[in-house]
């Protein structure tokens, strides 16, 4: 917990941080982010503290709601009228106080569906039918509704965690290579049919000879400011609408221009913190549901920092994936918070 809460309190300020100069340019209040994040941390802590709360045995029985709820949401988004068109995506759902991004509670409905799955079948993933098909065919359905909206970035987050927790329940090899195979032949036609996505491809490939490349240029230079030090607090050049989506996406560049290469090895350390905490619920759980869920949602949690981390560095191209915690996002926030409450129900009942 107190892991999470560093990370929430720095995320907050580097939410104003980073986005007070838009914000003031937009509405003409520069904390207007900060205070819409801030809303959603209550609402966020207010799940975190119900579902800590909650007996995660019950997730075992609601599997089926959760996830019939979640492809229900996933196809409001695409209802005229209901969904959001924001920047040429559809994926979040119009309510009268907020908008609501589907995919976020879908990935967390999944990761629930999937860890009470894998349990109920300990010992039995031999057979490729009955006991290591029927999630993937779960999961096709989710991406494809996903790959609508477009949320290219969610399918990969998805794909990856099902292949490792298959992995790790016993599943044969020759079968997950099967679905490997099938996986990267998808990616590639998705890359393939969209120009967007071969641009972003072209540009992580190039960034140096690429003028498509411009976000991913912005963030390297904020990173080459900092330094070992930083430019210290608050005195970041990109976030002055150089370097776009700096509060929600590209906020780690943001914090390694200000606070160099040891803010980074702090950020660091608090990844490495939270996945040794959540390994160690997960070892310590009292059942094989605990044991497979609290590290489900230990990955969950840390896959998307690794991959939002890795896209500001240019490791890998961009996904449009938030950090959870640190960047500028209220489904994000509430459903990272509200992972945070299960796992926390986890860790209260370790043998």
């Amino acid at each position: 917990m107190s892991v999470v809460v560093m990370m929430l309190f720095l995320g907050l300020l580097m939410v104003f941080n980073a986005s007070s100069i838009k914000a003031f340019n937009a509405y003409g209040q520069s904390s207007h982010y900060l205070l819409r994040q801030l809303i959603f941390a209550v609402l966020g802590g207010v799940a975190l503290l119900l579902f800590a709360r909650f007996n995660y045995h019950w997730w075992g029985k609601l599997t089926l709601p959760l996830v019939v709820i979640s492809i229900g949401m996933l196809v409001l988004v695409l209802v005229p009228g209901f969904g959001v068109n924001v920047k040429g995506a559809t994926r979040w759902i119009r309510t009268p106080l907020f908008n609501l991004q589907a995919s976020e509670f879908c990935k967390l409905s999944f990761v629930i569906y999937l860890s009470a799955y894998l349990a109920k079948r300990e010992g039995r993933m031999g057979d490729f039918k009955q006991d290591f098909l029927p999630p993937w065919i779960i999961l096709g359905i989710i991406v494809a509704l996903l790959m609508k909206e477009p949320d290219f970035g969610s399918s990969v987050v998805l794909g990856a965690l099902t292949f490792v927790l298959l992995f790790v329940a016993g599943a044969r090899i020759k079968h997950l290579a099967l679905l490997g195979m099938i996986g990267i032949c998808g990616i590639v036609v998705a890359i393939a049919g969209r120009g967007y996505r071969m641009q972003r491809l072209t540009s992580f490939l190039d960034v140096g000879g690429n003028s498509i490349s411009y976000q991913l240029k912005q963030s390297l230079i904020a990173y080459g400011a900092g330094g070992l030090s930083g430019t210290g607090a608050g005195n970041s050049i990109q976030k002055l609408l150089y370097l776009p989506e700096a509060y929600t996406d590209f906020i780690v560049a943001v914090w390694a221009e200000e606070f160099g290469f040891i803010g980074i090895a702090i950020l660091v350390v608090l990844i490495l913190a939270l996945l040794w905490v959540g390994l160690k619920i997960s070892r310590s759980a009292p059942d094989r549901l605990g044991t497979i869920l609290a590290f489900a949602l230990t990955l969950f949690l840390v896959l998307q920092m690794t991959i939002n981390f890795w896209v500001t560095l240019g490791l890998l191209p961009t996904k449009g994936l938030t950090f959870p915690f640190l960047s500028y996002g209220g489904s994000s926030l509430c459903v990272s918070l509200a992972a945070v409450g299960v796992l926390y129900n986890v860790s209260r009942q370790t043998r």
